[in-house]
């Protein structure tokens, strides 16, 4: 088979045509906008970038909504107490705890206690309570009004520290401790501006304070208790409920009962009153609120502040008729540690 080649004229007419058209330059084309690509609300997340680039998060903005600033812990469910006010109120707390201490004390223990008198000295530049006997041979406990107004001073200021982020008990002890050790006396009522008046008639301050004020009676009066039953007195052997000492001579009658009153003795009490008080709590009521040690805590603090506005720097310690303080609240909490050891649940 063959082909028919074209002639050499009609090539070189055709190249010098130009040969194959070439392709004609285009004029520039207006740029139209891209559309931007469709937007996906959240929770879908960020709309897709143009050209497959990752598409950079919003700057944040403001809070929908103000965050409110922290304010006092939720009260726990339990009933609000009322207000403790004055030495009849205070008085008669005190008796109610004191018959809760003795109602959980063992059957011999309650043998030895029941019926004691209960008595209350109006001094109130001593802060003391005392456990003795009377000069006809009779056992009674003592508190003073001194102790009360301490007892509630520490109590209104640790419940407003507490709830607000206050530092009220400092401003307390501050101010009471210093006329307290001097030698003209002073007074442990809380003084008027101590509490914040925007605080003072807050409910749960109010039954918050009620709390720790029953907390720190309980062991403080259940380390009085125990001096009795634990023999150190020497005249509680069962007696019947009797008439109380009376008040004129109690200073005298407290004096000469305070023979028992040694370091080791007073561990004893600690360690006692502080077991009868933990247990008196665990027989409370379920919407009631359980005493721990931190009453007797507060208590023993405010004594060391005592101690440190006198001057005493503990070098003496060992010739004092009670343990430092500030000693004595390490093996309270060692007590209360062993206490729950032995109570598990």
């Amino acid at each position: 088979m063959s082909t028919k080649r074209p002639s050499p004229l009609l090539l070189f007419v055709w190249i010098s045509l130009g040969g194959c058209p070439q392709p004609q330059p285009q004029p520039p084309q207006p740029q139209t906008a891209q559309q931007p690509p469709p937007y996906y609300p959240p929770p879908y997340g960020y709309p897709p970038a143009p050209y497959g680039q990752p598409q950079p998060a919003p700057a944040p903005g403001p809070a929908p909504y103000p965050v409110p600033p922290p304010g006092p812990a939720p009260a726990p469910n339990r009933p609000l107490l009322p207000a403790l006010v004055g030495p009849a109120a205070w008085q008669g707390e005190t008796r109610a705890v004191l018959a809760e201490l003795v109602a959980s004390l063992t059957p011999d223990k309650q043998q030895l206690v029941t019926g004691i008198p209960l008595v209350f000295d109006q001094d109130p530049t001593d802060v003391n309570a005392f456990a003795g006997c009377d000069d006809s041979g009779a056992p009674f406990i003592e508190g003073t009004e001194g102790l009360l107004e301490a007892v509630d001073g520490i109590a209104q200021t640790k419940a407003c520290d507490e709830l607000f982020g206050t530092r009220t008990y400092d401003a307390y002890t501050g101010a009471v401790t210093p006329a307290l050790v001097s030698q003209r006396g002073g007074s442990a009522m809380l003084p008027g501006g101590v509490i914040p008046p925007q605080y003072w008639a807050d409910v749960r301050r109010v039954s918050r304070a009620h709390e720790i004020f029953d907390e720190m009676v309980a062991f403080t009066f259940g380390h009085e208790l125990s001096h009795h039953y634990l023999g150190h007195t020497g005249c509680a052997h069962g007696q019947p409920a009797g008439v109380p000492p009376v008040l004129s001579d109690l200073n005298r009658i407290v004096t000469s009962g305070c023979s028992f009153c040694n370091q080791w003795n007073e561990a004893a009490a600690d360690a006692n009153g502080c077991n009868n008080m933990l247990d008196a709590a665990r027989a409370r009521s379920s919407r009631a609120y359980a005493w721990t040690e931190e009453g007797g805590i507060w208590l023993l603090d405010f004594f060391a502040r005592l101690d440190g506005a006198s001057g005493n720097t503990g070098a003496l310690s060992f010739v004092r008729s009670h343990p430092n303080p500030a000693l004595r609240i390490p093996a309270l909490q060692t007590d209360a540690t062993l206490w729950r050891f032995q109570h598990p649940g």
